[in-house]
């Protein structure tokens, strides 16, 4: 066990998932503490000071939300990192909204256990000992582009890949290309359904320009077409993911598309 034993706590409704996250929390040398609703939650997180808790989203009486805005009006929990779980790939603007006020960060459901333990080291800042550090060290700040014409799915990955990237975001096809232009983005996230100039044409413009034709672009697609694998290598993507697409994995496409076209990004 670690000589300094960081406290998680855990509050879900669903009995099978804070047990199985607290033995698996315990199994790593950390003291997890436990919660079946988001009042007594509030209460445990007063009694145990946790450095890190994980809250679902859609819970009875006392949501996620709800715990959040609570949690941060006591002094002592204003800082303390959150991680929200949800199975909801598509949140309504208000709770990004919400969630991004509570400086919470969110994850995709299902989470696995290998996961649990990497996304608490990340919370903690990569201080806790006994796992490697995540792919992207502290000290390096990637610049990702978002460009999509959704707000709530724009705002969504943003707050998402937060912790990784420092985030620009575009809502047109046309803005989306002045900004990798002006700023020159580590790499560009790009939906492929927009008014207007869609993503196919706005990557193709990109990996067509001298100044940003080294920038790796992912695209995002909500259509099921094997075909589109084939269209996104003829504009030029390094990837085409189809939503709703988890953040972790985006972040290893993103990170996989950077060592491939810079050694200076392969971690």
């Amino acid at each position: 066990m670690p000589p300094t034993t960081a406290t998680v706590l855990i509050v879900d409704d669903e009995p099978a998932v804070t047990e199985t996250f607290a033995r698996m929390l315990t199994l790593e040398g950390f003291e997890a503490r436990t919660a079946c609703d988001g009042e007594t939650g509030l209460r445990e997180a007063d009694a145990s000071r946790p450095q890190v808790i994980f809250v679902d989203l859609r819970m009875p009486g006392v949501d996620g939300i709800e715990f959040l805005r609570r949690l941060r009006e006591r002094s002592t929990h204003r800082d303390t990192p959150v991680a929200v779980l949800t199975g909801d790939y598509f949140l309504d603007e208000s709770v990004v909204k919400a969630l991004r006020d509570c400086k919470a960060t969110l994850y995709f459901k299902p989470i696995w256990l290998t996961d649990l333990v990497r996304i608490t080291h990340t919370l903690l800042g990569g201080t806790a000992t006994g796992m490697p550090l995540p792919r992207v060290a502290a000290s390096i700040r990637l610049h990702l582009l978002l460009v999509d014409d959704c707000i709530a799915e724009r705002d969504l990955y943003a707050m998402t890949l937060e912790p990784t990237f420092g985030i620009s975001t575009a809502a047109r096809g046309d803005e989306g290309i002045a900004l990798a232009k002006a700023e020159h983005p580590d790499a560009v996230v790009l939906d492929v359904m927009m008014p207007g100039m869609d993503g196919w044409e706005t990557c193709s413009r990109i990996k067509a320009h001298p100044g940003t034709a080294g920038i790796p672009v992912i695209l995002l697609t909500g259509a099921d077409d094997r075909d589109l694998s084939a269209h996104a290598k003829a504009v030029g993507a390094s990837a085409l993911l189809r939503k709703p697409c988890p953040a972790d994995r985006l972040v290893d496409t993103i990170m996989d598309a950077l060592g491939a076209a810079s050694p200076r990004a392969s971690l």
